[in-house]
């Protein structure tokens, strides 16, 4: 009876540890406005998003005992970060903060004098700063990448360093909306196969699918354009497991509950990538490509139907809390005998294979594993109509999703190269609009490596930052902010100093309000005139020196 009593104690330890653990991180009303896995531009969101309804400053706790192990401080990204690594075998991030505790803040402000760079990514020794569950180890903020004031926090793997989902580890947050879905997409997976009587892709709406029978014949994918919600009109999260039946039997499934950072991009993979491109729709595709890594498909197997084959088809969606979706139809296999077979332009290229092209005076070098499934591109060169004698280049599609970049060399036209190393590779967008990318320069030609397929020139930048004042006057006292505004016309912002009466200080650089900002009373300054310099260069070398004066006061 002893024995037995303390197996049950052991047991219900053991379930207390994996679920509900962690309390909430901040004393304010829960409130979820993105979810673990949600789907992403390039990457699955790695943790949840707590909203602070508009206000930054709130205070964060930790939720576990344990040591800071990391801080990271960046302009983009999750802005002001800290890393806390906990005895359970996990490590907590909390992002966008607009403020350390003064403890970590020293540590913090060390760094980036030591570096004289505001940007950090400094590793702690294990316990050189410990910290206890609840203590406050920073304020909420919107730094960084951040689209709003929100706490963005996560749950790691400190071995491995995968992200998990922290609603198995924090109390439990009351969720009772099952997924919402949208619509779903049917496609031929070869040139033959048929959706409603033609050789093409068709997305139908939830209203024209549900309880519907669709002609197909061949063999098809399907994919779920699908969200959920935590609360009924709020922000609308991720979908955690996909399963697909036919007749009742399961052909697939996903679940997204860990995430491994050097797998993230393979989202394009997961989702059908040329449709969030064209519509920015998300759509999970119920089937595998080749070169996709993740490791979140338990069940994939082909879907084939043939001549006269009826199959019930459905669909079930479930959040974390278990809420539970069902979407069904009926795939009828029916081919059209005037449907025209898919045709296909330009140059094969074998994912699994390395593929060079020499042409137009151009050379392409896309290396094995870069295309999640074979694919055919065009190579096409269009004059320009201006005086420049540079060309753009159409590398296939970016509607074709890369797993690694690619390496593009492009001639230097002799009018261009004059420019030296403000010469780069552009990629040319929709609206032709110009983005900077990394080259390098040799032997008359010039070479980038895009990460993305399409359109792409030759660009000189030879403008320098503009750099004003963003404060509207001169005096100032230690509770105000000296702001500078700053702003480039191409390359983009790549180096940021500033100095006051000749010695460095650190500025936070804020690039969605595009400027430098530093409280007067971390300037370390007197009272009485104080001369700044602020020195700003872009990613081609240009650089601005900019002088300002202004004094400080009681």
């Amino acid at each position: 009876m002893k024995q037995l009593l303390i197996s049950l104690i052991i047991i219900v330890a053991t379930t207390a540890s994996a679920q509900g653990k962690y309390p909430y991180p901040m004393d304010i009303p829960v409130s979820i406005s993105a979810s673990f896995a949600e789907l992403r531009a390039n990457h699955f969101h790695a943790g949840l998003d707590m909203s602070t309804t508009g206000v930054i400053g709130i205070p964060v706790h930790t939720v576990e005992d344990g040591y800071v192990s990391r801080i990271k401080v960046s302009p983009y990204g999750y802005g002001h970060a800290l890393y806390i690594t906990h005895p359970d075998g996990h490590t907590t991030l909390y992002g966008h903060l607009s403020a350390y505790s003064a403890s970590i803040d020293s540590v913090a402000r060390a760094e980036q004098y030591r570096k004289k760079s505001f940007e950090i990514d400094l590793y702690l020794k294990p316990n050189a700063l410990k910290v206890k569950k609840g203590e406050v180890v920073a304020l909420s903020g919107n730094t960084g990448g951040s689209g709003g004031p929100h706490l963005h926090f996560e749950v790691r793997d400190t071995e491995t360093e995968d992200a998990l989902n922290p609603l198995k580890y924090l109390v439990a947050i009351p969720d009772a909306q099952a997924p919402t879905v949208y619509g779903v997409k049917l496609y031929g997976l070869d040139d033959n196969s048929q959706i409603a009587g033609t050789c093409s892709d068709r997305y139908y709406s939830l209203a024209d699918i549900e309880g519907k029978t669709i002609n197909v014949s061949g063999k098809i994918g399907v994919g779920m354009h699908a969200v959920d919600y935590f609360v009924a009109g709020h922000r609308p999260c991720g979908v955690v497991e996909i399963r697909l039946y036919k007749n009742d039997k399961m052909i697939f499934q996903s679940i997204l509950d860990r995430i491994a950072f050097d797998e993230t991009r393979d989202i394009n993979s997961h989702i059908d990538y040329a449709e969030r491109v064209r519509t920015k729709r998300f759509i999970q595709k119920s089937f595998v490509d080749p070169n996709n890594h993740l490791p979140v498909y338990h069940a994939n197997e082909e879907l084939e139907i043939a001549e006269g084959e009826t199959a019930d088809m459905r669909y079930e969606l479930y959040d974390f809390n278990g809420n539970k979706r069902t979407v069904r139809f009926t795939l009828n296999g029916k081919a059209s005998a005037t449907a025209t077979p898919r045709k296909h332009s330009g140059y094969y290229i074998d994912y699994a294979k390395t593929w060079t092209l020499d042409t137009l005076g151009i050379s392409i070098l896309i290396p094995h594993g870069a295309l999640y499934k074979s694919e055919y591109a065009d190579v096409v060169r269009t004059e320009l109509s201006n005086n420049s004698d540079a060309s753009i280049y159409r590398i296939g599609s970016n509607t074709i999703a890369l797993h690694k970049p690619f390496t593009l060399t492009l001639p230097l036209p002799a009018s261009l190269a004059k420019a030296g190393k403000k010469a780069f590779v552009a990629q040319v967008g929709d609206k032709s609009e110009l983005s900077y990318l990394a080259s390098t320069i040799s032997n008359g030609t010039i070479s980038a490596k895009p990460k993305t397929l399409g359109s792409f020139t030759v660009a000189v930048d030879s403008i320098a930052p503009k750099v004003w004042s963003k404060n509207s006057r001169t005096n100032l006292k230690p509770s105000n902010s000296v702001m500078i505004g700053l702003s480039d016309n191409l390359s983009g912002i790549h180096k940021y100093n500033v100095y006051i009466d000749g010695v460095w200080k650190c500025f936070e650089y804020d690039y969605k309000n595009a400027r430098l900002i530093s409280v007067v009373n971390r300037l370390g300054l007197g009272e009485g005139k104080h001369d700044l310099e602020a020195v700003i260069e872009d990613e081609c070398g240009n650089a601005t020196r900019w002088k300002w004066q202004f004094t400080i006061v009681k």
